[in-house]
């Protein structure tokens, strides 16, 4: 592990080792830019490199830390004495939680109680995780009315949820707001010199706000066999529908589309959509083809169907898109 000097003293709380123990393009793509330069900064301060020699205390007095997790090695089986929030920031991972292997990719979150046993295995050196290990203690804090409303969440750091879950996942990576929050917590943090503030309570706030709004949440994750579905779905959405693909997978539709909900919180089409924005991304950059051609090639019923979805999500139209592309190669 590496930190400065003079922050060795406040380093990460309890890792118990379980085996030693039985508007432009910019609205489009900075939120993930800026996180990975904050990372960058998080990194020179605080930074795993080895589970085993995280043993002291969480800083004094305080009931937030954040650090950054570079996942170039297996991690073994370890738990926490605090609840910690896993954001996939760059690269895949290998999560396993009381045996249950999840893949997460970037964009993806987990939710851990204190009783979650975990290890982390390697499948991408590159892989990049932020870590926001949070104590109880905060909860009688700015967390105080929504860790006791009526919500998933809620219940789940309250440890009342009916599924008994150690554990809840969120498939976060189609979202333009969870960067922005991860951001500013981070951002905040390295700013107040890496000390808990008010603002950084009110981003964990919002953040967890955000995540119940979506109502995207899963107390399963992505398991191999979703894993291999969701990448079949992803590479063939574009010329195959729904049925075809669930044939082809050996599943009915219907059962397809419940199978995929109950591993990610999220539905089939969104996957499908998100697949086809990505290519036409691609193409409006690495290609000459008109937005009606770009349309057509990534299976749009009509280029008007597809101006529609890229400025919901992208808040720009595809021409716009493209034209910023463009000029950025250009300078």
């Amino acid at each position: 592990m590496y930190m400065k000097q003079n922050k060795i003293t406040e380093s990460l709380t309890v890792v118990k080792e379980i085996q030693k123990n039985p508007g432009e393009q910019s609205q489009v793509i900075l939120p993930r830019e800026m996180l990975k330069h904050n990372y960058n900064e998080l990194e020179q301060h605080y930074f795993i490199h080895d589970l085993q020699n995280l043993t002291s205390g969480f800083p004094e007095n305080e009931n937030i830390y954040i650090l950054g997790h570079e996942v170039t090695e297996d991690f073994p089986r370890h738990n926490h004495d605090f609840f910690e929030m896993s954001y996939v920031c760059q690269g895949e991972i290998l999560n396993v939680i009381d045996d249950v292997e999840l893949y997460m990719n970037p964009g993806d979150m987990i939710l851990l109680n204190q009783y979650a046993l975990q290890e982390i295995r390697c499948i991408n050196p590159k892989a990049l995780l932020i870590n926001i290990c949070i104590k109880e203690e905060l909860f009688s804090r700015t967390l105080k009315e929504f860790v006791m409303d009526n919500n998933p969440i809620s219940e789940f750091l309250r440890h009342d949820n009916r599924e008994k879950q150690k554990y809840m996942f969120f498939s976060t990576g189609y979202s333009r707001e969870i960067p922005v929050f991860m951001n500013n917590m981070v951002e905040e943090y390295t700013q107040a010199g890496f000390h808990q503030t008010f603002s950084l309570e009110a981003w964990l706030l919002l953040l967890f706000d955000s995540l119940v709004k979506s109502g995207r949440y899963s107390y399963s994750g992505i398991d191999k066999n979703a894993l291999k579905i969701i990448q079949y779905i992803q590479e063939h959405c574009i010329h195959e529908s729904m049925e075809r693909m669930a044939s082809e997978l050996g599943y009915n539709a219907n059962y397809l589309t419940g199978y995929i909900k109950k591993h990610t919180g999220r539905n089939c089409r969104e996957i499908m959509k998100e697949a086809r924005l990505k290519e036409a991304l691609r193409l409006l950059a690495d290609t000459a083809l008109s937005v009606y051609e770009v349309s057509e090639a990534c299976g749009y019923a009509s280029p008007s169907h597809f101006f529609r979805i890229f400025k919901e999500t992208y808040q720009m139209s595809p021409k716009e898109y493209q034209r910023q592309i463009h000029k950025n190669t250009m300078q």
